[in-house]
């Protein structure tokens, strides 16, 4: 593999037969679904924190946020958690001074009590074949219930180790996503160059479980239409909710329009459907697979070209109450 630069470092994938009959059916899966969705299209990345467990294993504790600013706050609040929870005093000092580090300042790694916390970056991708994006595939769990609350439950704990050995076609899919990068055309230059940088600067990688949208083919095109979930439930969710409850307060649908959307949202919970269309609109629930990359010291952290707009909340504030927009705290 090579990039503008030359050749890239090496990456070795360690590879290990599945034992386990539900790992090989997944094997089985991925294989066939490689071969009918080949092309690999970049979507944006995800944000979220992990904990330095030592010898290259990280735990990830949190991955579902848009912006770098939205995981640097949720990292906060989870050690606002940690000390409501605490009984020790040097734990509990540690913690309010990396909150209020983190209140104030865009730092990307903490230290508590000896142990490392980094603010991460992930890259998702979708899978396209001839008939569009890639659907979940017959192996992947579908949560008996949904969790509106918690985002990829599934990946809070997961511990990841880029040296871990994986299955043949896991191995060959991580392989396939680590020398991706967003195209020169279509993107900003500090984009593309940013994800040009990583394959050099962060060349490993682990292929986390899989996450799921809704998209919209318009005009021949699939587009998004939701935002990233945790399983197929929750994706058919979003579009039945959209069905009954946005369709009829956006713009003035007709009766028999309402109508028509409520019949396509009770197809979509009798027959766990994933595709419906609905009055010459198609939707589909899409498998979104998300690579955290690795480098010498860990998960590839927020890059400078990632659009993160938002101030810490305590200097958002200060800024506000320079502005009179809000009153001096008594």
């Amino acid at each position: 593999m090579s990039d503008e630069h030359g050749p890239l470092e090496p990456v070795v994938v360690r590879v290990a037969r599945p034992e386990h009959p539900v790992a090989a059916v997944a094997e089985d899966d991925a294989a066939r679904r490689v071969a009918a969705y080949p092309s690999v299209r970049m979507g944006g990345p995800l944000f979220g924190h992990a904990e330095d467990l030592g010898d290259g294993r990280w735990c990830v504790r949190a991955l579902w946020d848009d912006t770098p600013q939205a995981a640097r706050d949720t990292l906060a609040h989870r050690f606002r958690e940690h000390l409501a929870e605490t009984t020790d005093p040097a734990l509990a000092q540690d913690l309010v001074e990396v909150g209020r580090v983190l209140d104030w300042e865009k730092v990307d790694e903490v230290n508590v009590a000896g142990r490392r916390w980094r603010v991460m970056r992930a890259d998702t991708f979708t899978r396209f074949g001839p008939d569009g994006p890639e659907p979940p595939r017959p192996s992947d769990p579908d949560s008996g219930a949904a969790d509106s609350v918690r985002l990829y439950s599934d990946r809070e704990g997961l511990l990841v180790d880029p040296g871990a050995p994986v299955g043949p076609v896991q191995a060959m899919v991580t392989v396939d996503l680590l020398s991706a990068r967003y195209p020169a055309a279509g993107v900003p230059a500090d984009v593309h160059a940013d994800s040009r940088r990583a394959l050099r600067t962060h060349p490993h990688g682990v292929v986390l479980p899989a996450g799921y949208a809704v998209a919209e083919c318009i005009g021949g095109r699939w587009r998004p239409a939701s935002r990233n979930l945790a399983s197929p439930r929750q994706a058919r969710e979003a579009i039945t909710f959209k069905f009954r409850y946005m369709v009829p307060r956006i713009g003035q649908p007709t009766d028999a329009e309402i109508a028509a959307y409520a019949r396509a949202a009770d197809e979509v919970d009798a027959t766990q459907a994933h595709e419906v269309s609905v009055l010459d609109r198609r939707f589909r629930v899409i498998r979104v697979e998300t690579l955290l990359r690795f480098g010498p010291d860990g998960p590839e952290p927020p890059r400078p070209s990632d659009h993160d707009p938002e101030p810490p909340p305590e200097a958002h504030f200060a800024q506000l109450r320079q502005q009179g927009l809000l009153p001096e705290p008594e």
